[in-house]
């Protein structure tokens, strides 16, 4: 990274997991920053906070040293929602990175108490979508089992299931699992193709795939962010995956759902049909790619965030003026609702003394004010119709649900009431 300065050279801790960290780890190293194995550190990078398992005695250790945490994402797709019946956030944490808008705000609802801050997606290159009008060529990726080969029944019920609508298509049908076949809970079936994943790269199937049917998780995520046309089965499953758990309902589903569900999903239908919506266009999962996809990730910002956390600490919280009334919209629900700017515009005018402040959890400022340009035009308002705006590019924390709360007189929002700014009269 020609031309930085660094006002400090820090020396920072990662636990890895399969890999997901060589993006920050990379970056890092451009920064010219140095990495250790062990306390003391600076920072400390993991995927989770998961009590037990191998993390526990590694959180400990690096927080009674006095590194700062941070999480990175762990894996890619919808929110992770094990704060939703699993366990709690460790509030020791400094801040959870997130890929996407759609990941930061489903934290906010589940009143996540680090800071959240979107980073954008880095798990692979992004291609444009393939559409695809005859679908002959199906990849199945079913959802794997443990290391061991254990897996919960409920699981592999699914898979079973999902293995048996598919070897009813008129497709040529490619499974391609991690372990053994029966440990899926699948079979060897006639004029199927099987390939062991385990080891294999992601995108040889991926790429050559007309269509994708997925378990919940990374490897359907990666086929949408490649363009391929992708069903996800399984969502909204809370389980530590042991062999004879059953999975935890959880605790405030309703409250997320629509927004972090994938549409295309065979409890929504006929999977044939399923397919063949998606191979079709981008249409039904348009809203949903761009909140938990979105833009690439720029490696020089994630590195200035980092260190301005750690050298730092908490991001100030500060709101720019307003006028005497001030309204607070969701960047993110505007986009997708642009009828909720035009009811607010047919109400306030550009020279009433009224402010709409526009916010989207985490979004940095540049991004933020993509999103409020993409609202602006879905809205179809003229420039001589637009209010008063101000942007608020902070991340989510309840530090930041307070102040918004604080300063608004108003939400404008058809979304589930969470949090302070949950608690505003809707416009």
């Amino acid at each position: 990274m020609p031309g930085r300065t660094v006002s400090r050279r820090l020396k920072i801790a990662v636990k890895d997991h399969r890999g997901e960290s060589r993006f920050l780890t990379s970056a890092l190293h451009a920064g010219s920053h140095e990495f250790t194995g062990q306390p003391p550190a600076d920072l400390l990078l993991i995927d989770l906070d998961v009590p037990g398992y191998q993390y526990e005695p590694i959180i400990e250790s690096f927080a009674e040293a006095g590194s700062k945490l941070i999480l990175y994402p762990h894996g890619a797709g919808s929110a992770m929602l094990s704060y939703d019946g699993l366990f709690d956030p460790d509030p020791r944490f400094l801040a959870n990175l997130v890929t996407g808008v759609g990941q930061a705000e489903v934290m906010r609802r589940l009143g996540d108490p680090r800071e959240v801050h979107v980073i954008g997606w880095h798990q692979c290159e992004q291609r444009p979508f393939r559409a695809c009008t005859d679908v002959r060529n199906v990849v199945f990726a079913p959802t794997h089992p443990n290391g061991d080969g254990s897996m919960m029944e409920h699981r592999r019920e699914m898979n079973r299931q999902v293995f048996s609508e598919l070897l009813k298509g008129p497709w040529n049908l490619t499974v391609r699992h991690i372990n053994s076949l029966e440990s899926n809970g699948l079979w060897e079936a006639d004029g199927v193709t099987y390939v062991n994943g385990r080891g294999r790269a992601e995108f040889v199937e991926i790429d050559s795939a007309d269509a994708i049917v997925a378990g919940d998780g990374t490897f359907p995520t990666l086929a949408i962010a490649r363009g391929t046309p992708t069903v996800i089965y399984g969502q909204h499953e809370l389980a530590w995956g042991l062999p004879d758990e059953e999975p935890v309902p959880p605790k405030r589903l309703a409250l997320y759902e629509d927004y972090n569900g994938y549409p295309l999903d065979p409890k929504h239908g006929p999977l044939d049909e399923l397919l063949h919506v998606a191979a079709r266009s981008e249409d039904a999962i348009a809203h949903w790619k761009r909140r938990f996809v979105g833009k690439p990730y720029d490696p020089y910002a994630v590195v200035q965030l980092l260190e301005r956390l750690v050298i730092g600490g908490p991001t100030p919280v500060r709101i720019d003026p307003t006028r005497s009334v001030a309204t607070l919209a969701l960047a993110d629900e505007l986009a997708e609702k642009p009828e909720l700017l035009r009811a607010y515009a047919e109400k306030v005018g550009p020279d009433d003394d009224a402010t709409l402040m526009l916010w989207a959890p985490g979004l940095p400022a540049e991004d933020l004010l993509a999103l409020a340009q993409d609202a602006l035009t879905a809205s179809g308002l003229d420039d001589a119709r637009v209010p008063d705006i101000l942007l608020v590019p902070l991340p989510s924390s309840p530090a930041v649900d307070r102040a918004l709360a604080e300063r608004a007189d108003a939400l404008l929002s058809e979304w589930p009431s969470a949090g302070e700014i949950g608690k505003l009269p809707r416009f």
